[in-house]
């Protein structure tokens, strides 16, 4: 009985949160195909971030687009997310009901799930048209700084739902006073990186703190890239658009990495996946002592970790606070050589950032009929003059259209996302129940809960009940893969 009270009490919330939402927006339907409802994320008016003022750039854009179309209004709109992620019950109830607003921010990988339902609109033919408030422009897509990541955004169905107006990227921050009063140099090698860290944590330091532990998430991803580096091209049976390939030169596709573990690679067969997890274990030796729940930013704050992993959204916090006692610098992580691993060939590490803000235009300017005028809207705001305001207030983000000045203590964010992206984010290719039990074994491995033996068993076990299932609902014909396998062979080492 108090089972079935919680589900209508669930119910009810659901339905009053519904009709709330559908009061406010419903009092705006006579007027509606004249009225704008828009989310850009974290730059939607109002928003607050760690320091600072409220932000307010974007509704001073708004009013500048108004004052030109004073037959338009635009109303802002902040997302409810009850169930704390992307994919949260809010935006699909609004959805479902035609009340959504006509922009919103989410991560494409997202949309795509729903793009059969006719919910997003796709924007090719808008891309290809010039942007009036750009003099001399006459394609809009031309005005992006990185077009390849652009397209990276494009669904299955081969069409593109959103624009990145801006990426983001992560960055190890160091304590300059720290390194310059013990005389520590930046590393150039992974075998300087280690002794480096010994060197830190022997004079009483927490070497290195990461923001959500990346170290052992995205930590992963690009010791893989560096360890397979020399083999990446044999490995990718798919290989990307030539639209996608200044981006994504060779990323592995899920359907490949199936493909590619039914001929023993990653598995304990590969003996790069297991030098893998060997480089990732002993690199948690200097990491904080608790992944999960620690303040990295705190200690680093605090000046009990000599360095932080964090995203470009940290410089903002280093920047605004006026209590920060010492001074700081900005590196990325360095190169495995052979000293380090046979399998490495000294190649840099790749970035493992990506698009930012991610701006998809609902059925609901189709369903109001201003289709053209929500479009018009998104090109005053990607013009130059309009978008550097916004995105310069926040300081969380680089800017990915032509024109856009960046704050100079960004600099150097932006030149390690000039290297070559990542093969593959492994944790964020698997489904959330499978990510949840390879995070839980993971963390297991890197606490000395199980042996290096057992976590490949376990991992591998994932693997296969994963990738078996996907294969199985989406009906993955592997005869292509396999002719261009017999051409690339590349063997198990």
């Amino acid at each position: 009985m108090r089972a079935h009270r919680v589900v209508i009490f669930v119910a009810l919330l659901s339905l009053s949160l519904l009709s709330c939402s559908s009061q406010e927006q419903g009092s705006l339907a006579g007027d509606r195909k004249n009225t704008l409802l828009v989310n850009l994320g974290i730059y939607t008016p109002g928003t607050k971030l760690p320091l600072g003022k409220p932000l307010q750039a974007s509704r001073d854009v708004a009013q500048a687009y108004m004052r030109l179309h004073p037959e338009t209004r635009i109303k802002f709109i902040q997302q409810v997310d009850i169930s704390g992620s992307q994919e949260g019950d809010w935006l699909k109830t609004q959805l479902v009901g035609g009340i959504a607003p006509d922009i919103i921010n989410q991560n494409a990988e997202v949309a795509w799930t729903d793009i059969s339902k006719g919910w997003y609109m796709p924007l090719d033919t808008y891309l290809e048209r010039p942007n009036p408030y750009v003099a001399g422009n006459r394609r809009w897509m031309d005005m992006f700084v990185n077009q390849a990541l652009v397209n990276a955004k494009r669904a299955p169905d081969g069409q593109l739902y959103c624009i990145s107006i801006d990426v983001v990227e992560t960055a190890i921050y160091y304590n300059k006073t720290l390194f310059d009063s013990q005389n520590l140099r930046i590393p150039a090698t992974w075998q300087e990186f280690s002794a480096l860290q010994q060197t830190l944590r022997n004079a009483g330091y927490t070497p290195l703190a990461s923001f959500r532990n990346l170290s052992s998430d995205w930590g992963q991803d690009i010791i893989f890239d560096m360890l397979y580096y020399g083999i990446i091209d044999r490995l990718d049976v798919e290989p990307s658009l030539e639209t996608q390939k200044a981006y994504l030169s060779h990323y592995l596709s899920l359907k490949e990495v199936a493909f590619l573990f039914r001929k023993g690679f990653f598995t304990r067969k590969d003996s790069r996946w297991v030098e893998m997890y060997r480089i990732l274990k002993a690199w948690r030796a200097y990491w904080s002592k608790e992944l999960k729940n620690t303040d990295a930013s705190y200690l680093f704050l605090t000046r009990r970790a000599a360095m932080v992993w964090d995203g470009s959204w940290f410089a903002r916090r280093l920047l605004l606070d006026p209590y920060l006692e010492f001074e700081w610098g900005i590196f990325y992580l360095p190169k495995i050589t052979r000293a380090t691993s046979r399998f490495a060939i000294g190649v840099d590490a790749s970035v493992i950032g990506g698009a930012a803000i991610q701006l998809h235009v609902t059925n609901s300017a189709q369903r109001y009929e201003h289709m053209d005028q929500v479009i018009d809207y998104l090109m005053f705001i990607t013009a130059p003059q309009n978008l550097e305001a916004v995105i310069n207030e926040a300081m969380m983000f680089l800017p990915n259209v032509n024109g856009v000045r960046m704050a100079d203590e960004l600099a150097p964010i932006h030149e390690i996302f000039q290297r070559r992206y990542c093969s593959i984010k492994w944790l964020e290719s698997f489904g959330t129940r499978y990510k949840s039990d390879w995070r839980r074994i993971l963390d297991l491995f890197l606490n000395d809960g199980i042996s290096l033996e057992t976590y490949l068993e376990r991992l591998e076990s994932i693997f296969e009940r994963y990738l078996n299932e996907k294969a199985h609902e989406n009906n993955w014909d592997f005869t292509e893969y396999e002719a261009t396998w017999q051409k690339k062979s590349v063997a198990l080492e």
